[in-house]
């Protein structure tokens, strides 16, 4: 199998996104750390992963915003002696607001989930990763990472930032042996984003800006994540793929019925 032997952390994997990550790696033969701000949800995971896949699973509960409760979180792993060969970051929350609107409060608690959280937990990791020959790391951005999305300050610029943390890394542990990549989702249906998918008006704007519709799942952000983690994509280092559906090139011209302007020019300019 594909990872069969490697072990992968993933964060956020109490559900939504997390999970179909998790699922998707263990139905390759990766064993699962399902790490989760709720131990409830943390312990379901890898009960869930058990009964779907077969696999065991570590389950451990962490909020990782705080610096201390990741490396306390590390240091339990440490004691089921499983090496890391796999990062996914994917735990995260989001806010819909102006700057306006936005609480200093709730703009801290934002960066710190999704971005300073992160590099906690890749310091962390990447600890280990370097004493045992490498690995691989797949941070879950978003196309707000890429793009500027209106109404959501904080988490617009969280993303940025991790986005631009996976660059740095990539760079800095290539030496170790360790990659680094994003994935930068679009909207997809999850748990987080059901609310809006229940909005007929919001579905029809997506179908509207992205190219392949609004048909987006959990499972396409999982099988991206699968191939960057995975020796498939062993020279691929620093990469933001995009899994939006084509929202991310949604700017460039297109052509309308009769629009001839452009074959002209293109025509004059190859005779």
């Amino acid at each position: 199998m594909l990872l069969d032997g490697k072990t992968a952390v993933v964060t956020g994997c109490g559900g939504g996104l997390g999970l179909a990550i998790a699922r998707t790696l263990a139905s390759h033969g990766a064993r699962i750390v399902a790490m989760d701000r709720s131990p409830e949800r943390a312990n379901e995971a890898a009960r869930g992963l058990l009964a779907s896949t077969e696999r065991q699973a570590i389950s451990i509960a962490v909020d990782v915003s705080s610096a201390a409760a990741v490396a306390e979180a590390f240091a339990k792993l440490d004691r089921h002696e499983a090496r890391i060969d796999i990062l996914v970051n994917c735990a995260g929350i989001r806010e819909v607001s102006r700057i306006y609107d936005l609480d200093p409060v709730e703009w801290e608690r934002v960066i710190a989930v999704n971005l300073s959280g992160p590099f906690y937990v890749t310091r962390e990791a990447a600890l280990r990763m370097r004493k045992t020959g490498g690995g691989s790391i797949v941070n879950v951005a978003s196309v707000a990472g890429i793009m500027g999305l209106t109404h959501r300050p904080a988490y617009t610029a969280s993303k940025h930032g991790l986005v631009g943390l996976t660059r740095n890394l990539a760079r800095d542990l290539a030496g170790d042996g360790i990659r680094v990549n994003a994935v930068a989702p679009g909207t997809i249906r999850t748990p987080m984003t059901e609310g809006f998918f229940d909005n007929e008006s919001f579905r029809q704007g997506l179908r509207e800006v992205v190219p392949l519709g609004d048909k987006g799942t959990s499972e396409d952000v999982a099988n991206a994540v699968l191939f960057l983690a995975s020796p498939l994509a062993g020279f691929v280092n620093g990469v933001v793929l995009p899994v939006d559906g084509g929202w991310s090139a949604e700017k460039g011209y297109t052509l309308g019925s009769g629009d001839t302007g452009y074959t002209s020019a293109a025509a004059k300019t190859s005779s």
